[in-house]
């Protein structure tokens, strides 16, 4: 592996803590066919832990953590640039930790390795513990593999899209908040001809995106005309999201916008922060997108009389409310049984992860030491130390890679724009439309589907742009389909019918 190696992989053992430390996990026992299994009980517990930060945390939070779950933590942090080479290595050798970060489920090593029974499934093992059990089903299913949970999921909101728009303009106009994509193109036209800025220049537009058709304003849009989250199922048959007219619907949608010259012309070519210094030089009024970012868009803003507003739910031309839905998940903590080799060692370690989910041991992960870090402000609600940020990054920050189920006990007072972000971002679950093959494995789309993907996202762009029309957008779909597009779809439908058994 060569020096490279000895450089990138980080790996260290912290062996401070209490061994007797208690748990509020809940049940102190749980039954084996033919022993008791102390959940309290001392455990050494090795983990393979991506790195996304310049260093691993000091071990202030981590050493608490230890005395709370009675573990001594041996964490291995693996550089996020390295993170698949580390882990297909480890795979290879058969070489794993007992806990083992896996970020990408459907890499063809860590599917061989599910399939072949190299890890344990944990499925029928949640219902024993308080806080696994109460674990998202969406979520859960999406993580699975041919129907089975082969690890705790790394929880993530199932959605963070939504319309960050600029309320001065809408209050300088008489407009209301937009609530329907009717009314949101017509937002669009009022911020490019009617001078909602006031300056009397005519130097403003309605949308500003960016060349990205899932993260970027067309995906987001499409959900809020009906169209499907990447596939389609009806008994168990699947059609794929540019097969069905609400695609055709959003192009044309898309198509409007920039015809009329209401969204950037160079919005094909234009960067994630190109598209926000757009929004934050006061040059565009609407930015579809994660709703998080209106927090970004904001601290960025020249102009001081910006006032933003979040809106999460835009009817769609049938009148209902929805927004599509990732997996909701990093990818899991999965359990090697070449490490892990009891059923009683197993339910031990589910027990840390069940207890780690506790507010205790979750605000460390997350918000860091009380009255160091972050102090409450009543009883659901606290605030960053100001001069403590640089050790919270440090100590803290990067312990989010410990954390599994996202309990979010505490909301941040300390800026309103982003604990309505939180608000929306909780309220879009009520309205998501998942991904019926999110946890379904096709051979060819994982080995060609960037490549499937970009015929699609060209003739997409083309179509928008106005130099194809739906003939030649039908042949692109055409060519999709014989280039390995018919195999994907038969391959899911075949892996749907495995997993539904």
């Amino acid at each position: 592996m060569g020096k490279k190696w000895l450089i990138a992989i980080f790996a260290f053992a912290l062996l401070a803590g209490g061994l007797f430390g208690c748990s509020n996990s809940g049940a102190d026992q749980a039954s084996t066919k033919d022993e008791k299994v102390d959940l309290n009980s001392p455990l050494d517990l090795s983990w393979m832990v991506i790195l996304y930060h310049q260093q691993p945390p000091k071990d202030t939070a981590i050493k608490k953590i230890e005395e709370l779950t009675n573990t001594k933590l041996d964490l291995m942090w693996v550089p996020d640039a390295v993170k698949e080479d580390r882990l297909n290595s480890a795979l290879a050798a058969g070489n794993l930790p007992k806990v083992v970060t896996i970020q990408d489920i459907k890499n063809s090593s860590v599917m061989n390795a599910f399939r072949s029974g190299m890890f344990w499934e944990v499925g029928p093992y949640l219902k024993d513990y308080p806080n696994l059990s109460k674990m998202n089903k969406l979520i859960n299913k999406n993580a699975s593999i041919d129907g089975k949970l082969y690890g705790i999921y790394r929880e993530r909101p199932l959605s963070r899209q939504g319309v960050v728009i600029r309320k001065d303009w809408l209050d300088n106009l008489g407009l209301d908040i937009p609530k329907t994509v009717d009314e949101l193109y017509e937002t669009a036209k009022a911020f490019t001809e009617k001078d909602p800025d006031q300056n009397g220049k005519n130097d403003t537009i309605g949308f500003t995106d960016r060349n990205d058709l899932i993260y970027g304003a067309f995906k987001t849009l499409g959900s809020y005309m009906g169209m499907p989250t990447d596939w389609e199922e009806k008994d168990g048959k699947f059609t794929p999201d540019f097969m069905t007219k609400e695609y055709m619907d959003t192009m044309k949608y898309m198509k409007k916008l920039y015809d009329e010259g209401l969204i950037n012309k160079d919005f094909p070519v234009t960067s994630k922060t190109q598209q926000q210094e757009m929004f934050s030089q006061g040059k565009a009024g609407i930015y579809v997108g994660n709703m998080v970012d209106a927090v970004n868009l904001r601290d960025q803003s020249v102009d001081d009389k910006m006032e933003l507003e979040i809106i999460n739910r835009i009817k769609g031309p049938d009148g209902k409310e929805r927004v599509w839905a990732s997996g909701g998940h990093n990818g899991i903590f999965a359990f090697p049984k070449t490490s892990v080799k009891t059923e009683k060692e197993l339910k031990r370690i589910l027990a840390f992860f069940d207890r780690i989910a506790e507010e205790d041991v979750y605000s460390l992960m997350t918000y860091g030491i009380e009255g160091v870090h972050y102090k409450k402000e009543g009883e659901k609600q606290f605030k960053r130390i100001d001069e403590k940020l640089k050790d919270w990054q440090a100590e803290i920050q990067p312990l989010v890679s410990l954390v599994g189920i996202d309990k979010q006990y505490l909301k941040n007072t300390g800026d309103p724009l982003r604990t309505k972000y939180e608000e929306l971002t909780e309220d879009n679950n009520e309205i998501i439309v998942s991904n019926p093959a999110e946890s379904l494995y096709s051979p060819a789309a994982s080995e060609r589907g960037d490549e499937l993907q970009k015929i699609i996202d060209d003739a997409t762009y083309q179509f928008i742009l106005g130099k194809t029309d739906e003939s030649q957008f039908e042949k692109a779909v055409e060519k999709w389909r014989t280039n390995g597009g018919d195999q994907v779809i038969e391959e899911y439908e075949e892996s749907f019918k495995k997993a539904e058994k």
